[in-house]
């Protein structure tokens, strides 16, 4: 993309580096350019290759150097703001996200995303096109890896710049392939077949592939988002085959008052570990949503759950806990454990997720898959399908280890998937999750249904589904850039 293109320039400084730069940690690896892929890629072996794709991991984790755009998370945690669960108390950091108001082309959440995406796409083309098909089985896996990221970026495009719903023929964004020439839209259609292609090619190229942490991506987590890409666009069959995949990584974790900030967690899937050194303090998903830290949330930033959802989750189910139950005073201990905070709390207020050791310390990492997703993709995979009694057990084994009072549903049909959806705005509250279901469904944004809990001004909306406010413009900046626009 243009605006890509200026980017690379940008950081083309960088692209004379020693061996002794490549050597770097993981962890501490910067953004290198796509161009630089070529010249590590030719000198042979795969530590150049790690070092590229440490940096592209470096960049989901931290994104730009502004306080709402640390990375992949915080496009989560903006997509989350603009579903129907999470209010926000008052209009500051990531408020335009709660109210619509960051969709025009010349807004600056909206070219943090564009940007955003598409640098990991140039980037994973780097490596895609550099290292050739016949190259030996280590080297390879740094080609399918970035397949994966180039699809994850696709897929987060499409959705955001075009309606989820939207007929195959409809145009949506320009598919980069690394020549950094200004592309044309392509049709819905094209972007997911590409997204589709990428993920196939990465999940066939890893299924050998033994990750040394939860931070690389492996066959596991190319299986979780062929799950969510086949749920999206409604392939009920190969959705309950990937997410079944993804489910079985690891175990539902029988403690829900953890903090969602360890990438140990036994749930997790695939995240980003943060340490004191890569912490970005403020410029952080926990600076922004725990409330006992002191960071945007609990200075008066709240993050709140739609008092309607709370109201549905059973007294007997631990996830209620992931919020104020009332309004807490100064130094109350919330979370047992943690410690009091100076600053109120109020009802609803979400508990879900706490930066440890303390107050002014921003070290959670960041998780970005969890299996407890796939239990309710497989089990809303298999209610569509009619498989109800399989559906109900699926749900049940999720639902159990969460409320010991849960019983085997006794619904079925559209009843039995309205309560795997209300599970899923439960249990994948602030995930990023919220709004992109709403699109795949067909759900209009509904603030004015009654919720008692703290809405920002402005933010008590009513939008029908497909509406043009549902989907961002494609940046000033592209269009200028861009003559096939």
């Amino acid at each position: 993309m243009q605006l890509s293109k200026f980017f690379v320039f940008i950081f083309s400084a960088m692209l004379i580096m020693s061996c002794a730069d490549l050597d770097q940690d993981f962890a501490n690896e910067r953004y290198h350019t796509a161009s630089h892929a070529s010249a590590i890629s030719a000198a042979g072996g795969t530590q150049g290759l790690k070092a590229l794709d440490g940096a592209i991991l470096a960049y989901l984790r931290d994104g730009e150097a502004v306080t709402d755009e640390f990375g992949l998370k915080a496009v989560d945690l903006g997509m989350d703001l603009r579903g129907n669960d999470m209010d926000m108390s008052r209009n500051t950091w990531f408020g335009a996200y709660n109210n619509y108001q960051n969709i025009i082309l010349t807004s600056n959440d909206n070219d943090f995303m564009w940007e955003f995406f598409y640098k990991v796409i140039n980037n994973a083309n780097g490596i895609i096109n550099t290292v050739p098909d016949t190259a030996p089985a280590d080297v390879l896996v740094f080609k399918y890896k970035s397949y994966t990221y180039r699809a994850i970026a696709y897929f987060y495009l499409l959705r955001i710049y075009q309606h989820t719903r939207a007929a195959d023929t409809e145009l949506a964004i320009p598919i980069d392939f690394g020549d950094f020439v200004g592309q044309p839209k392509s049709t819905v259609a094209q972007v997911k077949q590409q997204i589709l292609t990428d993920l196939t090619t990465a999940y066939n190229g890893l299924q050998s592939y033994t990750r040394a942490s939860k931070e690389e991506v492996d066959a596991s987590v190319v299986a979780a988002y062929l799950a969510r890409y086949y749920l999206t666009y409604e392939n009920w069959t190969e959705a309950e085959k990937y997410a079944d995949i993804a489910m079985k990584v690891g175990s539902i974790s029988s403690d829900v008052q953890h903090g969602f900030d360890e990438l140990s967690l036994s749930e997790a899937i695939w995240g980003s570990v943060v340490t004191a050194a890569t912490s970005e303090v403020y410029q952080s998903f926990f600076s922004h949503t725990s409330q006992i830290n002191d960071g945007y949330s609990g200075w008066n930033h709240f993050k709140t759950v739609n008092s309607n959802l709370y109201d549905a989750i059973p007294t007997t189910d631990k996830r209620r806990a992931w919020f104020a139950d009332q309004q807490y005073g100064p130094w109350t201990v919330l979370v047992p454990g943690t410690w009091g905070h100076y600053n109120i709390t109020p009802k609803y207020t979400s508990l879900k997720f706490i930066a440890q050791p303390g107050p002014g310390q921003f070290i959670g990492d960041y998780i970005y898959l969890r299996n407890t997703e796939f239990y309710l993709t497989k089990a809303e995979a298999l209610a569509r399908q009619g498989k109800d009694a399989e559906a109900r057990q699926v749900l049940f084994d999720l639902n159990s280890v969460r409320d010991a009072s849960y019983t085997l549903s006794t619904n079925s049909g559209q009843a039995l998937i309205d309560e795997i959806l209300l599970y899923r705005r439960i249990e994948l509250w602030g995930d990023g999750v919220s709004s992109f279901d709403l699109a795949r469904t067909g759900t209009a944004v509904n603030r004015k249904d009654g919720r008692q809990n703290l809405l920002m001004p402005g933010a008590d909306l009513l939008i029908q589904p497909l509406d043009a406010q549902l989907i961002y413009q494609i940046p000033q900046r592209e269009v200028d850039a861009n003559p096939n626009f």
